[in-house]
């Protein structure tokens, strides 16, 4: 008879023991229970978003915080910001708190427990236009040999009323250096003189 009796008691503290597994693995895996446990930032602009589940509203970033109330699956609650794992919500005109993870936030991801870097924009290359140096385009002329048309004055510059170096014959010859407005500068007996043009022949 009481062998009979302790096989009984083992079946029901066996049993009462399964029941108490399944209560607790079914609250466990219930989203309803679960807040933020991530590190991944959203950065989203403010939006009605969607519970992907059954999720409690907290008073604060906190599961230890007060219960607000619960979203259930496919409810929409108007998302403010998220700040690593916690979204800022505005439920029922109150501010609350929900794990993000629960919400289907259209947003850019951030992998990082810290905050953003701020992108450090490089100093912009001078944009001032350096002209680069002139080069000098007046090529020297190449000297020439000339031979005068008729008697012509050699004179000390580029001017009628120049001084007088000498006096080149019909048929002399004479080595022009360059030409410039109407004269020919020549080196004449071991000096520079000036020739008009005109009266000077390459042939």
């Amino acid at each position: 008879m009481n062998n009979v009796m302790n096989r009984k008691s083992t079946k029901m503290v066996a049993a009462a023991g399964l029941a108490l597994t399944l209560a607790f693995t079914t609250v466990g895996a219930g989203t309803i229970n679960a807040d933020a446990a991530q590190t991944t930032k959203y950065v989203a602009k403010p939006q009605m978003v969607t519970a992907k589940s059954d999720v409690k509203v907290r008073a604060g970033e906190s599961t230890k915080s007060k219960v607000l109330g619960i979203l259930k699956k496919g409810e929409k609650v108007y998302f403010v910001k998220d700040d690593y794992g916690w979204s800022k919500v505005t439920y029922k005109g109150k501010t609350g708190y929900v794990g993000t993870r629960y919400l289907n936030i259209p947003g850019k991801q951030v992998d990082s427990k810290k905050a953003p870097v701020k992108k450090v924009t490089p100093a912009k290359a001078s944009t001032k236009k350096v002209t680069p140096t002139k080069k000098t385009t007046s090529k020297a002329q190449a000297s020439k040999t000339v031979t005068a048309k008729t008697a012509v004055n050699v004179r000390a510059s580029q001017s009628k009323t120049s001084k007088v170096l000498g006096v080149l014959k019909k048929g002399e010859k004479v080595t022009v250096v360059k030409e410039s407005r109407g004269w020919s500068q020549v080196t004449y007996k071991g000096k520079t003189g000036y020739v008009a043009t005109q009266f000077l022949s390459t042939k």
